[in-house]
């Protein structure tokens, strides 16, 4: 049975099966409803379809298994990034993202693809959870940057599930409580960027989330036929993030725990077994309203990135995983669904490449059917797209492999390194390419690091779901809390909280390739990159190829992503402090604000 909290405040519906919107009387000419679901540092092996079931998954199971699973999907090794890339069509880096500092945001010279869904397709948009974009004025803010509606939180992570407070400002200093959960309307409005009801805060926040999109989808459905404006949702969730400011990063309901997680053995894996249902839940529950209403759509769902380790993510048999550029890190799960995937592709895969840069022309080309003339794409920003249109490619089930000439993307820019990257992240250039073996005519896919994939070359390990005991283990044995707080004695849901993976875990692999001098992956044939291949022979010519084409491209790569910086960051961040500790949510004060000029004295010779 779906778990579903059905919030009198946000207005959520009842019944998922409440059939508002009677598709027989909706126009044929109104677009798809298209549903964007990021969850949040889900790993490879996290999903019940991935581990044999060692984690309850069944609504997320049943959705891959009635569309089109992206096998060689691609993102950002951490979130904001890959966030960027998503709204912009670009390579994290090519937006000004070469990696996560917390200063970035993302320029305003970029149409993002809910104001380009808007602006070309009439779309109504609305953005649900992770921000992570920029907040410190509010042209930085959702619904600044195409959005109708925005309920949800600005900053990486909250410090709980269930007390959806403010990571930044005075508050925490101060001993108060701030909350970073923003309800927001009507685009361009200044004063409609605001706080959320301070009653929420006691919900576990992926049942705030799940309620919202289940009433946007219905409140649309009773308006579809008079407006004639199709849906774009995009719902970012929290899940499986774990907590900030916290030694009990792991949190979800003790029912849930209890149901499905009794044979497992550390509270750490029991309480990201809840996270990972809970999530479950809401994909089920979002999917069940789309059903309901009955109008045509699409649900997409992939990962912000790789899952990390430490944190209870297991990527197996990819290596390591979030904060790296291991497979493990940055080549995630994703799939779309529901009744516009013709019937023989249910249930099928596509093998060629993608990437996060990808949905926005699969989008708004694909599944809008926007026809985008050249003028009008390079409108949408100071940069061509990196991004292709994958839905035609997902829909026919081709391209085969026997020829590069089929894929719609060939090749995949990880990162790259110029002067810019240079001052604030040591992380290497890399790619991926699709590219003949020597000697044979297969293609596979090889993947090009020039330095050390990760932070620390101790942190390479491959994971994977601990197995199930043959008896039940109580909850609480390893450190698990229930109900830790004291106006939570008598509730009648039970939070359960359990610190992440202990830090002496070093997750090391001494047999893992080691990369400092590059290395060099057949990634098809092995996912796991247990072998360099930079050495050999038949490989020169490529090795030197894809240095190259880095080189090149690090040489388009702009500044970084921050528009503010030094005493004009410290003035807007403290001008939000103080407004924070007198209203008690974090919100942006200003709604302009001039950007800090750019840096000087920067060398310009260009490297990978």
């Amino acid at each position: 049975m779906m778990r579903l909290a059905l919030l009198a405040l946000l207005g959520a519906v009842a019944e998922a099966a409440a059939g508002v919107g009677d598709s027989a009387t909706a126009p044929r000419a109104v677009p798809p409803t298209i549903v964007h679901i990021v969850a949040d540092d889900l790993g490879w092996n996290d999903l019940g379809y991935t581990n044999g079931g060692k984690t309850h998954t069944p609504h997320i199971n049943t959705a891959v298994q009635e569309g089109i699973e992206l096998k060689s999907y691609y993102t950002y090794k951490v979130c904001s990034p890959s966030r960027a890339s998503i709204m912009t069509g670009r390579y994290p880096w090519g937006v000004g993202y070469y990696d996560m500092t917390g200063t970035e945001a993302v320029p305003l010279d970029f149409d993002m693809l809910p104001a380009a869904l808007k602006k070309h397709a009439g779309y109504e948009t609305h953005a649900i959870g992770k921000w992570n974009l920029g907040h410190h004025t509010k042209q930085y803010t959702p619904t600044f940057r195409g959005f109708d509606s925005f309920l949800g939180y600005y900053m990486a992570a909250l410090p709980d599930y269930w007390y959806h407070g403010s990571t930044q400002g005075c508050c925490s200093s101060n001993g108060g409580f701030c909350t970073d959960l923003s309800n927001s309307s009507g685009a361009m409005k200044a004063d409609g960027v605001k706080g959320a009801s301070n009653a929420l805060n006691g919900t576990y926040d992926s049942e705030i989330f799940t309620s919202e999109a289940v009433r946007l989808i219905h409140d649309h459905a009773t308006r579809m036929t008079k407006s004639q404006k199709a849906l774009y949702l995009y719902v970012a969730f929290q899940s499986v993030h774990a907590c900030s400011s916290t030694n009990l990063e792991l949190q979800a309901p003790c029912d849930v725990i209890d149901e499905h997680y009794s044979h497992v053995q550390s509270d750490s894996y029991k309480a990201m077994g809840g996270m990972l249902t809970m999530l479950d839940f809401g994909v089920g529950n979002i999917t069940a309203a789309l059903n309901a209403v009955g109008h045509p759509y699409v649900l997409i769902f992939h990962s912000d990135n790789g899952g990390p380790p430490l944190e209870g993510a297991t990527n197996a048999p990819l290596r390591y995983g979030k904060h790296t550029l291991w497979e493990g890190g940055i080549r995630v799960r994703s799939f779309v669904t529901g009744p516009l995937i013709p019937e023989r592709r249910r249930g099928k895969t596509f093998a060629g490449l993608a990437h996060s840069s990808d949905w926005y022309l699969t989008i708004i080309e694909g599944i809008a059917k926007v026809s985008l003339s050249k003028a009008d794409i390079m409108t949408t920003g100071p940069r061509a797209p990196d991004g292709v249109n994958l839905w035609p490619v997902l829909l026919s089930g081709k391209p085969g492999n026997a020829s590069i000439t089929y894929f719609p993307r060939w090749e995949v820019i990880h990162q790259v390194v110029n002067h810019y990257s240079k001052t604030q992240t040591k992380t290497p250039a890399a790619m991926t390419r699709i590219h003949q073996r020597p000697g044979s005519t297969a293609m596979t896919q090889y993947k090009l690091v020039l330095g050390e994939p990760g932070p620390s070359s101790k942190h390479n390990k491959i994971v994977e779901w601990p197995p199930s005991l043959p008896h039940p283990v109580p909850y609480g044995k390893s450190k698990g809390t229930r109900n830790m707080y004291p106006e939570e004695v008598h509730s009648k849901v039970g939070k359960c909280r359990s610190p992440a993976i202990d830090k002496s875990e070093q997750f090391f692999d001494p047999k893992a390739p080691q990369c400092k001098n590059g290395c060099l992956f057949d990634i098809l044939a092995d996912p796991s990159e247990t072998k360099n291949l930079i050495k050999e022979a038949g490989l020169q010519k490529l090795v030197s190829d894809l240095t190259k084409r880095l080189k090149d491209a690090a040489a388009t790569g702009p500044p970084w992503a921050e528009p503010f910086v030094d005493t004009l960051w410290h003035t807007l961040s403290q001008e939000i402090c103080k407004k924070e500790a007198t209203t008690g949510y974090l919100e942006p004060v200003r709604t302009s604000a001039p950007p800090s000029p750019p840096p000087h004295s920067l060398e310009t010779t260009l490297v990978v």
